[in-house]
């Protein structure tokens, strides 16, 4: 959530070059799986998460995440995270917090947070809108029907919805949930990567169950169809089930599964 950039770097969701000019940390990380660059750019992509239980007590900062950037360290990312004290969200003893947020230069935006249990299929959707400059993020927990995790709005969704904008007088507003941030024009607009993280900070407890995503699509502008060549996995994580539909425009993996990391 915090610490975004160098697992994204490890899984290819962003630049190792890029990382390496930002900053280096000295953190391990878990499985993970990944797709991209697109010859294309990404629209929408959505997954069911299944976390298994948090560590019921932490050392350091861990992070569970399907993420997406543009290549530029920008991200759009949902993280369902274990801290020390997971009380700022409702949280218990092998609970996760989970929370939307954005995370660029100018620094990170989250949305509301909620307490996920390790059993909870939490949906995560992101959707550029069709004017090409609005991402939505929508988390809700699917096995409880409607129930949403974060933010406001109209059930069965926790939005966290950011407008890029090319002016840069007007200063970024914030009111019930919804985050409005002005940015240069063209950052973060596109996406062309896609993955999977399980990030580890500050010395922290790993994963001691293992997670599972499964009906993970991906939508692309226009078709692609070297995208399924791009995938990659690490740290004893798999996938199954990868297909493409539309001539390569949505691509399709059945279940990704991550072990434990211990």
């Amino acid at each position: 959530m915090r610490f975004t950039i160098p697992l994204l770097a490890a899984a290819g969701v962003v630049s190792a070059g890029l990382y390496e000019t930002i900053e280096k940390r000295e953190d391990t990380w878990g499985g993970s799986v990944s797709l991209g660059p697109t010859k294309s750019t990404i629209t929408n992509a959505v997954t069911t998460l299944i976390p298994g239980a948090a560590p019921p007590t932490q050392n350091g900062v861990l992070f569970l995440w399907p993420g997406m950037s543009n290549g530029t360290g920008d991200l759009v990312q949902t993280t369902l995270e274990s801290w020390a004290d997971n009380s700022w969200c409702g949280a218990s003893s092998g609970q996760w917090c989970v929370r939307a947020s954005l995370f660029g230069s100018f620094g990170q935006l989250d949305g509301d947070s909620s307490a996920v249990s390790g059993t909870d299929q939490v949906r995560i959707e992101y959707n550029l809108e069709s004017d090409g400059q609005t991402w939505k993020q929508y988390v809700w927990q699917e096995n409880r029907g409607s129930h949403k995790l974060t933010g406001t709005g109209p059930s069965p969704t926790a939005r966290l919805v950011i407008f890029f904008l090319p002016s840069l007088t007007l200063p970024d507003l914030t009111c019930a949930g919804t985050f409005f941030h002005e940015e240069i024009a063209g950052i973060m607009l596109t996406s062309n990567r896609y993955g999977t993280g399980t990030e580890c900070n500050d010395g922290c407890t790993g994963t001691v169950a293992a997670q599972k995503y499964k009906d993970t699509v991906i939508t692309l502008a226009e078709a692609d169809t070297t995208f399924g060549s791009t995938i990659s996995k690490a740290a004893g994580a798999t996938y199954s089930g990868l297909t493409s539909s539309q001539g390569g425009k949505v691509w399709t993996i059945a279940e990704i599964n991550i072990p434990a990391m211990q």
